[in-house]
């Protein structure tokens, strides 16, 4: 089986050799200075975090993207996708529209000055604007890409490594759930989707849930129907009908199953929408917790900071990753180790369904860089 190159450079730090000077090292040996040809549009996929969490990624690692990005030859943005939900603020709302969400951001230091280029959400307004890219999945069919993935020449999935009761949320997370239109995130955290119950509905003088579909499918007189043939699963009007209004005809389920697996196919998805070649991926395995970045507080931490994996394989990446936090415990001696290897096993299930489907061989070479290599 062909082996992946990961590149990592650890925490160590000097005056000479910082952090972001190691973002950069790992940039130069995935060859993204000598393969970035000027002009090219390159999107610089992240999560700007959720406000009261303290966790995310730091807006400098992004502006240091950015400048190596442009200094290459480059047209850099900053993406990010709409969240699910609509009309919420906690524990993870407040991310439903590009405004809102933007305004999320800038409380988390987010802003075209502090990062040097446009941020823009991939997925439009509502979360609506994708292409559906077909698959052969296990699980789900075609993949809803959002549609600024299909203008870009480049894309670096920049991920915090920490963990999700699932098992790793790195790359692999923030490219299935992270990079797909609502409908994709949808089909990873809710086994039946929309569901609809007539009976329960206030009729023509509630009509709150018309007003946020974006697709405009749904008609109220004294009862509500849907056109599911253009419902994007969206779940803006579950949010208002059973969160808001406490009717509970239009409800959506939050609860996974498969999780990890439809994350794995959505990231097929993605990655056959503009070619797998065009994608490299950066992991930045700090501030290390046991909750996502999309929950408005900050978990507590559960190791050190390990450093910086570099990879052209989403998978490989975070399956180096992983390995690397579990070998940094192997003593027992943090009172952490038991829930660190505990989340680290169940992140296999994320590599065996990726070999399942041929999105990826699983086996790496880690390569150690350093100020002298």
């Amino acid at each position: 089986m062909i082996s992946q190159k990961v590149f990592f450079s650890d925490r160590v730090t000097d005056s000479s050799y910082n952090m972001l000077d190691k973002l950069e090292h790992v940039f130069q040996e995935l060859n993204l200075d000598l393969s970035i040809v000027d002009g090219e549009k390159v999107m610089i996929k992240t999560h700007m975090g959720l406000y009261g969490n303290t966790n995310y990624i730091r807006p400098a690692y992004v502006r240091k993207l950015v400048d190596v990005v442009r200094n290459a030859g480059g047209i850099p943005f900053v993406a990010d996708t709409c969240s699910l939900g609509y009309g919420t603020s906690r524990p993870y709302g407040g991310r439903t529209t590009a405004q809102d969400y933007y305004m999320r951001a800038i409380l988390n230091g987010y802003t075209q000055a502090t990062v040097g280029a446009p941020i823009i959400f991939a997925d439009g307004y509502w979360g609506s604007d994708f292409l559906e890219v077909p698959i052969d999945g296990e699980y789900l069919t075609s993949v809803p890409v959002p549609s600024a993935v299909f203008d870009c020449d480049k894309v670096i999935v920049l991920s915090h490594a920490k963990f999700h009761h699932i098992g790793i949320a790195s790359a692999l997370k923030n490219m299935g759930v992270g990079l797909v239109a609502k409908k994709g995130k949808t089909a990873v955290h809710s086994p039946k989707g929309l569901e609809i119950y007539p009976g329960k509905c206030k009729g023509s003088d509630c009509s709150r849930c018309v007003t946020v579909c974006p697709v405009r499918c749904i008609t109220v007189s004294d009862s509500v129907s849907i056109d599911m043939s253009k419902c994007i699963q969206c779940g803006h009007c579950s949010s208002i009908c059973s969160g808001k209004v406490k009717a509970g005809a239009l409800k959506v389920t939050w609860a996974g199953v498969n999780m990890a697996e439809k994350i794995v196919e959505n990231t097929l998805g993605v990655l056959k929408s503009i070619g797998h070649e065009r994608f490299y991926f950066i992991n930045l395995a700090i501030d290390i917790s046991d909750m996502c970045d999309c929950v408005c507080y900050g978990a507590p931490l559960l190791m050190h900071d390990l450093g910086i994996f570099g990879s052209r394989d989403p998978v490989v990446v975070d399956a180096a990753t992983a390995d690397t936090m579990k070998s940094r415990l192997s003593n027992g001696s943090n009172p952490n180790f038991a829930r660190v290897q505990e989340l680290v096993e169940k992140s296999s299930v994320f590599f065996e369904h990726a070999k399942k489907i041929g999105l990826s061989t699983g086996k790496y070479d880690l390569v150690q860089i350093s100020n002298s290599s």
